[in-house]
């Protein structure tokens, strides 16, 4: 072996091969059992779809008018909650900190940082691509519909509408827009880069992220004692990019029966720009994260 060899470092593509490769071997089992408690429960939702007696048997009611829409909270939850625990996954068995072979490969531990993200970020967009595919085509086999083509009711008059009085909401047509078929991917891009940058930037993770927790729970305290319309409006807005309750209000009408209202409804612009806004947080902490002196 020369000194030419000992001392070349490999080409980024053969480091960006050689990061997918193991990368996808970490996530495979997690992913596999993942995929298997999909598969089997759009299995399930095909098979009550298509045998409304099934669903008799168990007391609930039909599913003939099923849909499947992006902005209803859940699907989007459920793609941030998995891109928040996914760097967990793709770092496995290689700690940024203390003892760790990071520092006997022969690549920069930041490029190798960097380039680890990115490879974790495709993974992940391979993941959700799969798996909204996978509940697409249960959706459409099952005899649902897709994205939603309806009336939303605008809240025009706040009080009337919380006392329940008729002609408190203006009806505005709507029907579900390209871009919030694509907002789950953003916010767990977004979600992902946060995550990861939380996991470069301390040896204590889960210390760090159960204060940020307790520390993004403060406005929704605030908000159950005090009626801050600005703090709200934050909260609604943040909520919407994740996918969780958006701008939507509920009120029982004086016949018993519970009444939607939209204080707002979103739009491509409020889509850019809360996707460019969080995902460009994300990638700078990324970065910066990725600078940090550590101990080896």
């Amino acid at each position: 072996m020369t000194d030419a060899t000992v001392e070349r470092t490999p080409a980024f593509r053969a480091v960006w091969r050689e990061q997918l490769h193991v990368v996808g071997l970490s996530i495979q089992r997690e992913v596999v059992i993942a995929a298997a408690l999909l598969g089997l429960f759009c299995l399930a939702g095909v098979v009550l779809a298509r045998f409304p007696a099934l669903l008799a048997l168990m007391g609930e009611g039909s599913l003939a008018d099923f849909r499947l829409d992006p902005a209803e909270p859940g699907l989007g939850l459920i793609g941030v909650f998995a891109a928040l625990l996914l760097p967990l996954i793709v770092w496995k068995g290689e700690r940024p900190f203390g003892d760790t072979p990071i520092w006997s490969l022969p690549v920069d531990h930041r490029r190798h940082a960097l380039t680890k993200v990115a490879v974790g970020w495709v993974w992940l967009m391979v993941i959700l691509g799969g798996a909204f595919l996978c509940v697409v085509l249960a959706t459409l086999a099952g005899g649902g519909a897709l994205g939603a083509d309806e009336v939303r009711q605008l809240i025009t008059d706040g009080a009337a509408f919380s006392d329940g009085e008729a002609g408190a909401t203006r009806g505005v047509a709507w029907t579900t827009p390209w871009w919030e078929w694509v907002q789950p991917f953003t916010a767990a891009t977004a979600a992902y880069m946060l995550a990861s940058a939380l996991l470069l930037a301390t040896a204590y993770p889960y210390r760090w992220a159960v204060v940020l927790y307790v520390l993004g729970a403060v406005p929704f305290l605030v908000l159950e004692f005090f009626e801050i319309d600005s703090l709200q409006r934050g909260v609604d807005l943040f909520a919407w990019f994740i996918g969780a309750e958006d701008f939507v209000r509920f009120v029982r009408l004086p016949t018993g029966e519970f009444a939607r209202g939209w204080l707002s409804l979103p739009t491509m612009g409020m889509w850019i720009a809360s996707a460019a806004f969080w995902i460009s947080v994300g990638v700078a902490c990324v970065v910066a994260a990725s600078s940090r002196v550590r101990d080896h």
